[in-house]
């Protein structure tokens, strides 16, 4: 029993364009809730949220607009806001889809004792866990670090090992600890934190995007079982 608790490995996957997509379901909602709380009407312009935490999104937005951080209070009520109708909108997001393979490389690992599995993403938990439980894969994921844990991605990671080995009962081992993302900027927390890596070319991102970070796996998508096992072991 020591030995596998000893051996089990973390898994902590990014949620957009690693597992699914929503779609512009966030700009919708930011966009309405943005206008109710201060009036201004299309916040969202050309901003790009690869990679973005929400939090950050939220700074330049506010930045953009008003010309200033918001207060914790306007914060919380914007995200509270948010969350609210991304609730509304999400459920009739009719481009919402799962990325290649999600479903049967879950339910794999969800059944491998040796496996623990967790999220490590930039949304808002709210937020997030509404992506996953329209999916129908929220249940897989028992912990993880979310975009009220930190602003910066390699903290989100941190947050996410704390609460996994919170809800496990026991400790993981860097070295078998594994970052799921689509970006770079996913690899490049992954390496900043002393994390393993896998990346997945499942949201416009080609190899040389990865050039400079040097994820330890590069897979095209999460379909090939074997080959996605064969980058943990």
């Amino acid at each position: 029993m020591l030995k596998s608790r000893m051996l089990q490995k973390l898994l902590l996957f990014d949620i957009d364009g690693t597992l699914l997509l929503a779609e512009g379901v966030g700009k919708i909602a930011l966009e309405e809730a943005f206008e109710a709380i201060f009036g201004i009407s299309g916040c969202w312009k050309d901003l790009d949220p690869h990679g973005r935490t929400d939090a950050a999104i939220f700074d330049e937005i506010a930045l953009r607009e008003i010309g200033r951080l918001l207060s914790a209070d306007e914060f919380d009520t914007l995200m509270r806001r948010y969350e609210l109708l991304f609730g509304k909108y999400i459920n009739q997001a009719v481009r919402f889809r799962l990325m290649p393979g999600v479903i049967p490389l879950l339910e794999h690992l969800s059944a491998r004792e040796d496996i623990f599995l967790a999220l490590a993403t930039g949304n808002f938990e709210g937020a997030g866990r509404m992506k996953l439980a329209r999916g129908g894969i929220e249940r897989y994921f028992r912990a993880g670090g979310f975009g009220m844990d930190s602003r910066e991605r390699r903290k989100i990671l941190m947050a996410g090992i704390a609460h996994s080995e919170k809800v496990a009962g026991r400790k993981f081992e860097r070295s078998r600890t594994f970052v799921i993302g689509d970006t770079e900027y996913d690899i490049a927390a992954a390496n900043a934190a002393g994390l393993r890596s896998i990346a997945v070319l499942t949201n416009g991102r080609s190899r040389e995007h990865f050039s400079q970070n040097r994820p330890d796996h590069i897979l095209k998508d999460l379909t090939d079982i074997p080959a996605f096992l064969a980058c943990l072991k």
